[in-house]
């Protein structure tokens, strides 16, 4: 509970940390996590039916069962376009902007689809700009070290939540315990933050991932995500199945590699080398199509994220060449 009346002034000092003048989407809903936001999207315009693709994270899924909001699913082709639906009047049509670099197929959604009806989820594609769209979603953690936090970019009368949320300390604890020691010894409390994440009803961006989120360098996020991205690139494009219309100014999320073969993930693991599995549900999920059924198990989503450098990345690169060769 934060204390109200006078600031306080002495005393013990808190967490140093800078402040940087750079700030994302200034005009967006600040939630406790983007499915909070969409979640408050859902109540305040009950659509009919939404269209959500067969790939994406049971996180979006979940605050349509909650407000019991019918759900149709559509396919993706090889190239992660969305097939073509008949998208009625008072349903949503629900695009992933995949691993942050599918710039072209949401411009391809949105002029396919009648736009105040296009939700488009930027959970990996933080810096992307907001759509021309119903709504636009984002979720910081995904690319930034902090414990929660959500973005929701619209021109709709979206009414915020009076609370704020006030459990972001309890998720910090695999922050500090990776800052301190090292990955392992904090997954777990990894775990258990996400975790507490869902069922929630939403709640107000906690002070204190505000202020993180205030303090990072996001031109220097940016240019090294990019960096690394095309060192990866440059290295095993020609092995990848998946051929990427690499727009320069993206910022990935990881290097997809489709295609990957049987082991790899695990050799990589074993060098402490991680590599998260997106949506492994879906390969189980019932009436899913055998391509979106095939894309957790076969896509090795490397990192390139801001901590590291080409000398990082250099020895995972040459193990996966000596497995392809």
């Amino acid at each position: 509970m934060i204390a109200c009346g006078p600031r306080a002034i002495g005393g013990y000092f808190e967490l140093e940390l800078p402040r940087t003048e750079a700030t994302l989407h200034d005009d967006a809903l600040r939630f406790q996590s983007s499915r909070a936001a969409f979640l408050a999207l859902l109540r305040a315009m009950r659509p009919t039916v939404v269209w959500m693709p067969w790939y994406i994270c049971d996180a979006m899924i979940e605050p349509l069962r909650m407000t019991g909001t019918p759900v149709k699913r559509y396919r993706l082709d090889a190239e992660l376009r969305a097939q073509s639906v008949d998208v009625a009047h008072g349903e949503w049509f629900v695009y992933v902007n995949y691993f942050g670099l599918c710039a072209q197929q949401v411009d391809d959604v949105l002029s396919r689809f009648p736009r105040e009806r296009v939700v488009i989820d930027n959970a990996q594609a933080l810096f992307a700009q907001p759509a021309d769209c119903l709504a636009t979603l984002y979720s910081p953690r995904k690319f930034l070290g902090v414990p929660d936090g959500g973005y929701l970019v619209t021109q709709q009368p979206i009414a915020m939540p009076e609370a704020t949320d006030d459990a972001s300390l309890l998720r910090c604890g695999h922050l500090l315990t990776r800052l301190a020691k090292d990955a392992e010894a904090g997954y777990a409390d990894y775990a258990a933050a996400e975790e507490s994440l869902k069922h929630q009803e939403p709640l107000r961006m906690s002070a204190l991932t505000q202020r993180l989120l205030a303090g990072v360098d996001y031109e220097s996020v940016r240019a090294r995500r990019a960096e690394n991205f095309a060192f990866l690139h440059e290295k095993l494009q020609r092995y990848n199945r998946f051929t990427f219309r690499y727009d320069e100014h993206a910022v990935p999320l990881c290097y997809p590699f489709f295609g990957v073969p049987t082991g790899v993930r695990e050799a990589l693991r074993a060098q402490r080398i991680y590599t998260p599995t997106y949506w492994p549900d879906v390969a189980t999920a019932e009436g899913a199509p055998d391509f979106e059924r095939s894309l957790p198990d076969s896509t090795l989503c490397l990192p390139c994220d801001q901590r590291l450098t080409h000398n990082d990345l250099a020895p995972m690169v040459q193990h996966l060449l000596d497995r392809l060769a």
